[in-house]
């Protein structure tokens, strides 16, 4: 509901600040706002005409051109932002640069960039995959681990938006990794169980000898949270709940756990993520994953693991929110970092991204490969 309040608000603030000043011509002036105003609308018929924000049910190619269209008012509201932030001080100041904010040139340059980062920035969201393999040094990693490797997915938000194809393209470079383990870090779905099952049902054909595992994300709580709970393990994942299970590769255990996601206990009075209960009666010195989907809270409770897997900040998405994301989520964003004690965390950038914001510049969705490889001593 948000996005159906602020988008139009942007849209104001490109005319008054964008549109008014930079154009006289009144045709011009309602050809851009014919650019702008759609976009700024969409998010408001995606929670009317689709029955949710969250989850809007609408045909894929309406998601896809009203996310476009929404993301080319995003677009020339940032550049729009940017050159206030040069100008306002320059006119302060009395420079030259003050007259920035009438000069239809720049106005020109502002929505023609705009429509191109949007366009571009909308086929990195839907369309682009990418692999990353990715080497984790653990401190006295038994050695008969040394080289096992993990398949890590995320966010897959399966919606209206992201439908089967999508997850079968997915499923094949998962699997053409040929994974000891593969890790799903939570925000499978977007939508209810009779709707999106068939979408989601590709993962039926994950395959790796460790298994596969997974945790729940913030999004599996917002629609229909009992019915995935129970479709999701019939897909062949294996739903850890704050809870942990063994497996052997060549004579040595790992332990593999999962947490749940804390937005169940904050908004809907379900469980609250519990390490302790999730490790209960896990072996002692042996290597151990732990999947949570949320990074923010890996300090907290990830003590008991030697490698955490996280998701959920899609890798800020856009290059130029990485330290606001990074702010909200305890400096974490994407890639591999470096924790107390030797610890590991990586934080994938999603492997798609939520409906209602499809629009990646300076990220791609991926796919993580991630081997274990035994620290070199000193």
């Amino acid at each position: 509901m948000r996005f159906a309040v602020i988008y139009p608000l942007i849209a104001l603030f490109i005319f008054f600040r964008l549109i008014w000043p930079a154009f006289r011509n009144k045709r011009t002036r309602a050809m851009l706002c014919a650019l702008v105003i759609p976009g700024a609308l969409f998010p408001a018929v995606a929670r009317f005409a689709g029955g949710s924000m969250v989850a809007p049910d609408l045909p894929q190619t309406v998601m896809i051109v009203g996310g476009l269209l929404q993301n080319i008012t995003f677009s020339v509201f940032v550049l729009t932002l940017f050159r206030e932030a040069i100008s306002v001080p320059a006119r302060v100041f009395g420079l030259p640069l003050a007259a920035l904010g009438k000069s239809t040139t720049l106005a020109c340059a502002i929505v023609a960039l705009a429509v191109a980062a949007a366009f571009y920035g909308t086929r990195q969201a839907v369309d682009v995959l990418e692999i990353k393999r990715v080497d984790v040094e653990i401190a006295n990693l038994d050695p008969r681990l040394d080289g096992t490797t993990i398949a890590q997915i995320s966010d897959l938000h399966v919606s209206s938006a992201f439908r089967k194809d999508r997850i079968e393209r997915v499923v094949r470079e998962v699997n053409g990794l040929n994974p000891d383990m593969i890790a799903i870090t939570g925000d499978f779905v977007d939508g209810l169980v009779s709707e999106r099952a068939e979408d989601l049902a590709p993962l039926k054909e994950l395959s790796a000898p460790l298994g596969v595992w997974g945790c729940e994300g913030n999004h599996e709580h917002y629609v229909d949270y009992e019915g995935w709970r129970e479709f999701l393990p019939t897909l062949g994942v294996r739903m850890l709940y704050n809870a942990h299970a063994v497996v052997e590769k060549n004579g040595a255990r790992m332990v593999v756990a999962g947490l749940v996601d804390p937005m169940g206990a904050l908004r809907y009075d379900r469980e609250l993520p519990d390490s302790a209960k999730a490790f209960d009666g896990a072996p002692e010195n042996v290597f151990s994953v732990l999947l949570l989907h949320q990074p923010k809270f890996a300090l907290r409770v990830g003590s008991k693991a030697d490698l955490i897997l996280s998701g959920h900040t899609h890798g800020a998405q856009i290059f130029v929110l990485d330290p606001i994301v990074a702010k909200l989520n305890q400096g974490f964003v994407k890639g591999l970092y470096n924790l107390k004690d030797g610890i590991k965390l990586y934080v994938n950038p999603g492997t798609d991204v939520w409906n209602g914001f499809l629009l990646r510049i300076g990220t791609a969705g991926e796919v993580t490969l991630l081997t274990l490889k035994r620290a070199q001593t000193h």
